[in-house]
């Protein structure tokens, strides 16, 4: 638990420090005066003044803040983030996302350096080395023959044992048309969980999934270090592309059946999966950083007040119109009502994870 929660503690602190060192580090190259760069939310544990910059560290690991002249209090400094371009207040709102981005890539990169499975690509399809490979139970299907046996999401299957011959499978292709043609027999089904080895008698069913289980290719790719990172940029897009998918599919059906997915998860459902990730080892919380990063990056960008696609939607509102149509402290406001909104929606999203919890 304690591996967990430190766990837990640095993979947000990454996320936000990347995330809101891009809003500091655009804002600092552009001259706007930048005079707060805070970790977490208060109360305050520690602070250092370097320069005109304020450093925090604050006690609440959720979160965190670049504070810029002029972005909330109206200013006549020249350096104040109000007063420059639309093409800087872009570049500053836009930078947050874009670094989020980078650092799912950065950390895709060395994976695949070291060695790492794909989190959306066949790794058959990944040009480097084949390190090693297994098949893994994505889900067991309910009231199946491998329920009944106490077979568990996240075994490795090893093998398949039939009349004392054991069978060895190379794909989940090849384990699905083995259990296809030997429906209604009985085998003994070899795994590993948890680090130990176990098998189950199973008489396989008679239906279209005789073993009763969906289960995914896990291979492990190693790729030079010229390659890795072009590949990792291709797992990040796609990635990118099935999140943002799954967001817009998630708002459709808010706006058409007004109930949220029970995939939508908030701190305690990222805590679990933290976990998960630390029990299956380095490389899983990796990725975990890497997906939780892209999902920041892909709920920041949406156009809602407090985020900062609200910010830039007001930017290309502005632009368009070629002038503000609507005045800072309105905007101020706007984003203030956002800001309490979103966390009255992480109150209700971590109520229902404390409740799926419980059930």
């Amino acid at each position: 638990m304690a591996l967990t929660i430190i766990t837990f503690i640095i993979v947000l602190s990454l996320l936000v420090i990347a995330h809101e060192f891009g809003h500091f580090i655009v804002a600092k190259r552009t001259g706007i005066k930048v005079e707060e760069f805070a970790i977490g939310f208060p109360p305050r544990i520690w602070s250092k003044k370097r320069g005109e910059t304020e450093y925090i560290i604050n006690a609440i690991p959720l979160g965190g803040y670049v504070k810029m002249l002029g972005e909330v209090e109206k200013s006549s400094d020249p350096r104040a983030f109000e007063n420059q371009s639309r093409i800087v207040r872009f570049s500053v709102a836009v930078a947050g996302v874009v670094m989020n981005i980078v650092l799912a890539w950065i950390i895709l990169s060395i994976g695949f350096m070291v060695g790492m499975s794909p989190i959306v690509s066949n790794y058959r399809d990944i040009p480097g080395k084949i390190i090693s490979s297994e098949i893994i139970i994505a889900g067991v299907l309910k009231d199946s023959v491998a329920e009944s046996a106490g077979l568990k999401q996240m075994d490795k299957l090893i093998a398949i044992e039939n009349l004392g011959i054991t069978h060895e499978f190379g794909s989940v292709e090849e384990l699905s048309s083995y259990t296809k043609s030997h429906k209604g027999e009985s085998v003994i089904v070899k795994y590993y969980r948890d680090g130990a080895e176990g098998q189950k008698n199973i008489t396989l069913g008679t239906g279209d999934s005789p073993l009763g289980v969906s289960a995914i290719n896990n291979g492990v790719v190693r790729a030079t270090w010229y390659k890795a990172p072009y590949i990792a940029l291709r797992e990040t897009y796609e990635i990118t592309k099935y999140t943002a998918e799954f967001v817009r599919d998630l708002f459709v059906k808010i706006f058409t059946h007004g109930k949220v997915s029970d995939q939508v998860g908030g701190p305690v459902q990222i805590f679990v999966a933290t976990g998960t990730a630390v029990r299956v080892g380095v490389m899983a919380v990796l990725q975990l950083v890497a997906i939780l990063s892209v999902n920041l990056a892909i709920i920041n960008i949406l156009p809602l007040p407090a985020l900062d696609g609200g910010r830039i939607l007001f930017i290309i509102v502005e632009a368009i119109a070629r002038k503000r149509i609507i005045k800072e402290q309105v905007e101020n406001v706007i984003h203030t009502i956002g800001f309490a909104l979103l966390f009255l929606v992480i109150a209700l999203v971590t109520y229902n994870d404390i409740a799926k919890l419980i059930k």
